[in-house]
């Protein structure tokens, strides 16, 4: 598994991103563990620690879906804040992050914690920082918009990714298959009102 970190002067921690397979494989290497699972995820599907000692952890659920006005159950801001609180609670040790595939959600939340540890003007930094520990990232664009609403960044944090993205035609393509997925599978999706 790859690790990163922020600069050692910054005297925070390791930041992992992961997917669930690497995550069962890793979890209890970690100080603290946050998880972005579906909504309704089979116990199979899940990380959890039924024995002690075991880290802090934090368990979210929404769905990996880029875009909040289809009437999807994506991430909310209170999410957002409950996991940017919990990764600073943990600031000096080592964080493990993820999702079932270690991409969307837990790209994104990640982002998230960087941008908060380097600070305001510094997002592309903080991008750069995902993208040394997880390359193939494809951030969730719904928690990277409310990431950036919660760290006052004034649209900095999503203009970033928009630039990258721009810059990199795979990503487009990437997005593009994420919302074919969804329209030729809605019942795979929990959705806030069931019109589907």
């Amino acid at each position: 598994m790859r690790r990163s970190c922020l600069p050692p002067a910054s005297g925070q921690g390791v930041i992992v991103v992961a997917s669930l397979r690497q995550a069962w494989r890793h979890k209890r290497k970690f100080d603290a563990v946050l998880t972005l699972e579906d909504p309704v995820c089979r116990s199979a599907d899940q990380l959890r620690f039924h024995r002690t000692p075991k880290p802090p952890h934090l368990v979210l659920a929404f769905e990996d879906v880029d875009d909040d006005s289809l009437g999807v159950q994506v991430a909310s801001h209170e999410q957002v804040d409950q996991a940017l609180a919990f990764a600073r609670a943990n600031v000096g040790g080592s964080l493990l992050i993820h999702c079932r595939h270690g991409v969307g959600r837990s790209a994104a939340m990640a982002l998230a914690v960087i941008a908060d540890r380097l600070g305001s003007d510094q997002e592309d930094a903080a991008l750069k920082g995902l993208l040394a520990i997880r390359p193939q990232a494809t951030p969730n664009l719904v928690v990277v918009k409310l990431a950036d609403a919660v760290l006052k960044r004034g649209g900095r944090l999503v203009a970033a990714v928009q630039a990258w993205e721009a810059a990199s035609p795979h990503m487009i393509e990437a997005r593009a298959m994420r919302r074919a997925f969804l329209a030729a599978n809605p019942h795979l999706y929990s959705w806030r009102t069931r019109e589907v």
